[in-house]
């Protein structure tokens, strides 16, 4: 296919292929799963007496057809930005381009959020190994890790450290590699661990730390007394749907860099679909262990105590440890070096995944900026580094705002990303889905696997199902009574957004055509290598 190469800023990239499978894999594995583990500890109590380990594996089919479509993209168009690239063909350029400036913001602030939240684990960190061992000295440490200035000033750190990970391309990838491989290792041997733990020796310990008798059940009666109740499990545990499904999002970011990915096909098979089967094994592995270990009824009673602000004795002398249960293992063996091993392999994917989320952010301002939807100097490439330095160092100051926002300002920061990934991935599904009918020279000659069956093309047939799911799941998380309820807040922050990215579009385009520039002309085309 012949480009009109003269439509785009320039006629190459300038980045380079130089980011491996395996790299690619880890990244994902850090982006899905960082910070989640503790996350699903501390929503247990939004599906009181679910099934968590059916309604992980209910999950999985859907999640495998999307992953399926941003797969697709990956390999139909690998640019950077390639599944916004490959959204912005599918049916209308203004679609993919609102669609992924919605996405956008909600990968921004979770870059603000997740770099802000990384003091707070060193706050369950020294706090916990102030409380086992009664020492004041870290017990300070940990909450000043965990006060507002211990967390700007951390949360600062991180972004300044990824920011320079990320103009590194070729070091950012070999510290994602080993991230990953050291995440393996050390929650191997967290799981081994936590599988010698049961109710019974973690009842008598934490009685033991807490100095409070039948401390284990006092905790479930005090929740249970103030509203706590355990749903038939059938219910409760589609109940977690929508929950579960958010803890698998964000495996579409290997798009957004597979046009320096070596070994395309490969690669994004690796870094997407072969990602989600091990995240899946590994969250399943996770819940259950911790599950077993400590008591589901306990666990789900502890994080509604910690989410209701309920005023229990046992809590409350252990508040500053919140859902961190590598504390309630710390207190059942006071093994010291095996509870740092888990403090690594839950902090470890959280930190080194940032990187991976700076660089996607800036493939996507790379690609609306070889779209002209935004300015040219954001596609510049730095010589010697091979990296967007420019667009590195804007994201890093959003990355502070972000945090900023999160310490002093938190309506504003706050916003309900589990919708913006319900809504844009629905988007995404469709909008491939009906490409082969809509931009049907546009998929003939990029997509190559064109298998239809019953004369319906393979990628409309996952394609209107994922999207058809989506929108129940939307559906429920708008009609759960307990879980992100979308209120008059959720709906005017996602309209600003949308209405934000139709506005950019809207001058863009007519910028473009002051300049002889007709935009529709060049969304027929994709960028160039």
């Amino acid at each position: 296919m012949a480009q009109r190469k003269d439509l785009f800023i320039r006629e190459s990239s300038g980045l380079v292929r130089e980011i491996s499978p395996w790299a690619s894999l880890s990244a994902t594995f850090g982006l899905v799963t960082g910070g989640v583990p503790i996350l699903i500890l501390s929503w247990l109590f939004t599906a009181p007496g679910a099934n968590w380990v059916l309604s992980f594996l209910l999950m999985l089919p859907p999640t495998l057809g999307m992953a399926f479509l941003f797969y697709i993209a990956g390999i139909s168009m690998p640019r950077a930005g390639g599944d916004y690239v490959f959204n912005s063909r599918a049916v209308h350029p203004a679609i993919g381009f609102i669609n992924y400036f919605g996405l956008f913001v909600a990968f921004a602030l979770s870059l603000g959020y997740y770099s802000y939240l990384a003091a707070q684990w060193f706050g369950y960190l020294f706090s916990s190994i102030g409380l086992a061992y009664s020492n004041q000295f870290f017990l300070s440490l940990g909450c000043w890790f965990s006060s507002t200035t211990g967390s700007v000033v951390i949360g600062i750190l991180v972004v300044f450290l990824s920011i320079i990970l990320s103009i590194i391309p070729r070091v950012q990838w070999r510290f994602v590699f080993w991230g990953g491989i050291i995440t393996l290792i050390s929650s191997i041997i967290m799981f081994v661990f936590l599988l010698q733990i049961t109710p019974t020796s973690f009842s008598t310990a934490l009685s033991s730390s807490t100095g409070i008798p039948n401390a284990y059940n006092e905790v479930i009666n005090d929740a249970m007394s103030n509203g706590l109740k355990f749903y038939p499990s059938l219910y409760a545990t589609f109940l977690a749907g929508p929950v579960i499904w958010y803890y698998y999002t964000w495996y579409n970011l290997p798009a957004s860099w597979s046009g320096e990915m070596k070994q395309v096909r490969k690669n994004v098979l690796y870094s997407i679909i072969v990602a989600i089967l091990i995240i899946s094994a590994y969250y399943i592995l996770f819940t259950y262990i911790n599950l077993r270990a400590f008591g589901c009824r306990f666990l789900t009673s502890w994080s509604y105590i910690s989410n209701c602000g309920i005023n229990d004795p046992v809590y409350k002398s252990l508040s500053s440890i919140g859902d961190f249960t590598p504390y309630f293992a710390l207190i059942v063996d006071h093994n010291l070096l095996i509870f740092m091993i888990m403090f690594i392999a839950l902090w470890l994917p959280n930190f080194y995944s940032n990187p991976p989320l700076v660089t996607s952010l800036v493939r996507y301002l790379f690609s609306w900026s070889f779209d002209r939807l935004m300015p040219s100097w954001l596609a510049d490439v730095n010589e010697n580094l091979k990296a967007p330095v420019k667009a590195t160092l804007l994201v890093g100051a959003m990355g502070i705002i972000g945090v900023l926002l999160y310490a002093f300002n938190t309506v504003v920061a706050l916003v309900d990303v589990t919708v913006i990934f319900e809504i844009g991935y629905a988007i995404f599904a469709l909008s491939v889905a009906l490409m082969p009918y809509v931009r049907k020279q546009v998929y003939e000659r990029s997509v190559p696997i064109k298998r239809k069956i019953l004369g319906i093309p393979l990628v409309s047939l996952i394609g209107f199902p994922v999207f058809a799911f989506l929108m129940f799941i939307l559906a429920i998380t708008r009609g759960n009574p307990i879980l992100l309820p979308i209120n008059i807040e959720t709906l005017a922050s996602l309209g600003i957004i949308y209405v934000t990215g139709s506005i950019i579009y809207i001058i863009a385009t007519q910028l473009n055509k002051r300049k002889g520039i007709e935009v529709s002309l060049l969304f027929q085309e994709i960028p160039p290598e």
